[in-house]
């Protein structure tokens, strides 16, 4: 007697990896040779989402002939980039990072895997820093990241970060009207948490930050991000609007607090974190001052252009994924 093959109950889920692009075709570059390393890893597809302006994009898709490359003429911020890579991207689970990230080889695997538990609507995992930072590239981090820096711990978590986080699509779906048009993860976060199960911190997914910009640069992109926060955050809370512009002043003070609390609880953090405490403050200050202002004008900042980089180090340039 011939015994009926057997077949999975639950097939392997399809996955995607949705790239911001906000810095740069040799960040995006370098981001796809990581995901081109991948190590055990499902099948998966990749999508850039990229600002019009960034130059050299045309020239690195050629290169890359089996990413996608989608240009979101008409928005740039990184809030209408993130959305729009959500909605190009086609897997059953989505994960979702930005260009000056490099994935560490099991990422993918990572990620993935921490979804098969029941009770979590987000998994993300941490974000570490390049070697070589200088004391404005450990701000410019600190300010970002320090949430996510290591030591973490796994486990529920009240925050992740847009730069290493995965998704299910059907729960992304159920809450589309909430970033349709803005990826204010937040909201996002805070929409799946209440509807589908804890935002899950899992340490052992890592992509690692490269950016190096001028202390300049970084002050104003800072300030732009943090308006562009208070204004976008007030489309999902507008009711808040009046409690925001109240307590808003005393950021800078509450930011610090949460950094110097993380960084001098663990040794590897700490002294880093006090040769950057200059340039810090002075982040922590411009940012808290353009969320104020978006609370009170309720308008975007006159000009929204992501800081420069000083360099980024030229790598070898990997085959097509």
């Amino acid at each position: 007697m011939k015994l009926p093959v057997e077949r999975p109950l639950h097939p392997p889920a399809t996955v995607s990896v949705a790239v911001v692009g906000i810095c740069g075709a040799q960040h995006v570059e370098r981001c796809l040779q990581s995901l081109a390393r991948q190590l055990g890893a499902p099948p998966f597809d990749v999508v850039v989402v990229h600002d019009p302006h960034l130059d050299d994009i045309e020239e690195l898709a050629q290169r890359w002939p089996k990413v996608r490359f989608a240009s979101n003429e008409g928005q740039r911020t990184p809030l209408e980039l993130a959305s729009r890579a959500l909605k190009e991207a086609r897997g059953e689970i989505v994960l979702l990072t930005e260009d000056h990230c490099v994935a560490r080889p099991d990422w993918v695997r990572t990620l993935v895997q921490a979804h098969s538990e029941a009770g979590r609507s987000v998994v993300g995992g941490v974000v570490q820093i390049a070697s070589g930072a200088s004391a404005t590239d450990w701000a410019f981090y600190f300010v970002d990241f320090f949430r996510y820096a290591r030591p973490a711990q796994r486990g529920a978590s009240p925050t992740l970060t847009v730069c290493n986080v995965s998704y299910k699509r059907e729960q992304l779906d159920a809450i589309r009207d909430v970033w349709e048009t803005y990826f204010h993860e937040t909201a996002i976060h805070d929409a799946l948490r209440a509807r589908f199960g804890e935002l899950w911190l899992e340490p052992d997914a890592e992509v690692m930050t490269g950016r190096h910009v001028e202390f300049g640069h970084a002050i104003y992109e800072r300030y732009a991000f943090g308006r562009l926060f208070g204004c976008t955050r007030l489309l999902f809370a507008p009711h808040k609007r009046l409690f925001y512009c109240v307590f808003a002043p005393a950021l800078p003070l509450i930011l610090i607090g949460r950094m110097a609390r993380k960084a001098l609880g663990a040794r590897l953090l700490a002294r880093d974190f006090l040769r950057s405490l200059g340039p810090l403050t002075a982040m922590a200050l411009w940012w808290s001052w353009g969320e104020w202002v978006g609370y009170l004008t309720q308008r975007h900042p006159g000009s929204l252009v992501v800081a420069p980089e000083i360099r980024v180090a030229r790598r070898g340039r990997g085959a097509a994924e």
